[in-house]
């Protein structure tokens, strides 16, 4: 099965306000926060409402995951009740650092389901490679479990590990990015880029996350709705490119339906890599389509 995550927005379990302004927005998936954005006195409040919210519907429609915390803590444990929680899509795995981590978490889903009831291996996983050691382990994590379908890039943390710095460019991220891009695409996964923090500035959200799009990756994380738009047009194929794309599926299936060899497009043969982008564009494009659908269900 395929998944559309351009825009992965993350909200704070214990702040119903920032969860009220988020319903019904139009972001593809819904990240409900338990680690970092929670400070340690709220999480049991957090756990009520993210139980509350997800039982009465409040983001129905959106692809839902839960940010538990870290291995080893006491946190974790409660967090995972939450797993029972109807609509609930996955898990977000944060502090990765090998494949025993992924191990693990995917042990412990396990168990819960069974637990509830559910069959096992519905819940995905979504690890946040957010450490040296994850990137350097990545090849490793991104086939570490069946449950995975998205690496997602925590910045912030990885810079503050290796002792990195911002700079106007993301020179100083640009290993983490190719690493995981090249991770996540060869084994299936969606890679997703890590926040962009100039929370109004949409000209250099633009900017930066078409380039992430060059670059392979698949969305991003936000931290604030203003972002969604944004994130979901840098991230979709734009009119030019999926005309082109139509039109050289059209001409291949026009020479395969003549009988024909090689299909051509303005005087242009039409090559291998040419077509499985043509099919990857048009697929993408679909899948968009399906879920404008969906948001229009949903309201």
């Amino acid at each position: 099965m395929s998944y559309l995550l351009r825009s992965m927005l993350f909200l704070p379990g214990h702040n119903e306000k920032f969860l009220n302004k988020a319903m019904g927005c139009q972001a593809d998936a819904i990240i409900l926060d338990l680690e970092d954005a929670v400070p340690e006195p709220s999480r049991p409040e957090a756990r009520v409402m993210i139980r509350k919210y997800m039982t009465e519907g409040c983001f129905a429609g959106r692809q839902v995951f839960i940010r538990v915390n870290e291995l080893n803590t006491a946190d974790l444990y409660e967090d995972l009740k939450l797993l029972d929680c109807p609509g609930l899509l996955g898990v977000v795995a944060p502090k990765i650092c090998t494949p025993a981590d992924i191990h693990a978490f995917d042990a412990m889903i396990t168990e819960k389901e069974m637990q509830y009831g559910l069959p096992v291996g519905s819940l995905k996983l979504a690890p946040l490679i957010e450490t040296a050691a994850a990137v350097m382990n990545i090849r490793e994590i991104a086939c570490a479990s069946p449950r995975l379908i998205a690496l997602l890039l925590g910045g912030e943390d990885y810079l503050a590990d290796v002792w990195g710095k911002h700079f106007e460019s993301t020179d100083s991220m640009a290993t983490a990015r190719a690493m995981t891009v090249m991770a996540a695409r060869m084994n299936g996964l969606l890679p997703i880029d890590t926040p962009y923090l100039d929370l109004k500035n949409e000209e250099g959200f633009r900017e930066e996350e078409s380039r992430s799009a060059a670059m392979g990756f698949a969305g991003d994380l936000l931290v604030t709705p203003n972002q969604i738009p944004w994130a979901n047009d840098c991230f979709s194929p734009d009119e030019a490119e999926i005309a082109l794309s139509r039109d050289i599926l059209a001409a291949i299936e026009e020479v395969r339906r003549q009988g024909g060899g090689i299909a051509k497009l303005n005087g242009r043969m039409i090559g291998p890599p040419m077509r499985k982008r043509a099919e990857k564009v048009f697929a993408l494009h679909q899948m968009i389509e399906e879920m404008k659908a969906s948001y229009a269900k949903a309201e």
